[in-house]
């Protein structure tokens, strides 16, 4: 038989609902420096992905990997990004049916103007913490990242 709970006061100390909180806040803040951009988080995680990428391309079902969403929601993140000029398709090597997506010229730009903002946003956010704080807290996170299986670029 499992664990039995029968108290739950303890409910805002666990990690999952934490991570869930702070999730929750600083995607608020992630769509608020996009809004100007009328960029998504899953747009913006497809061009950093294929920035990473280049000059090289990605699948649809890569790139949902890596952003760590369904490839639903990357097909439509691609579609609004396919529109606007910031990416395109081709066809992938060996042939076959499956496109591969590669971003233009015009998504590393918007892509690097967002960066900025994006980058100043991290840099100035008070999280309560000194520099070493953040840093343990910046190490922490990717070691739990790379427990649970969650890609990160560079990594």
């Amino acid at each position: 038989m499992g664990l039995q709970v029968t108290d739950i006061s303890d409910f805002g100390d666990r990690l999952q609902y934490l991570f869930r909180r702070i999730d929750g806040a600083l995607s608020q803040r992630l769509d608020d420096d996009l809004r100007p951009y009328a960029l998504t988080p899953s747009q913006l995680s497809a061009l950093a992905q294929l920035h990473v990428a280049r000059p090289g391309a990605l699948s649809g079902a890569e790139l949902s990997h890596r952003a760590g969403i369904t490839p639903q929601s990357m097909s439509t993140a691609i579609a609004g990004l396919l529109s606007r000029g910031l990416v395109g398709r081709e066809p992938a090597p060996g042939g076959g049916r499956r496109l591969d997506v590669r971003i233009t010229d015009a998504g590393v730009s918007l892509l690097l103007e967002v960066q900025k903002v994006t980058a100043e946003r991290d840099a100035g956010m008070e999280l309560g913490l000194d520099p070493r704080e953040e840093e343990e807290l910046r190490g922490m996170l990717r070691r739990v990242a790379g427990a649970l299986g969650v890609y990160l670029p560079g990594r």
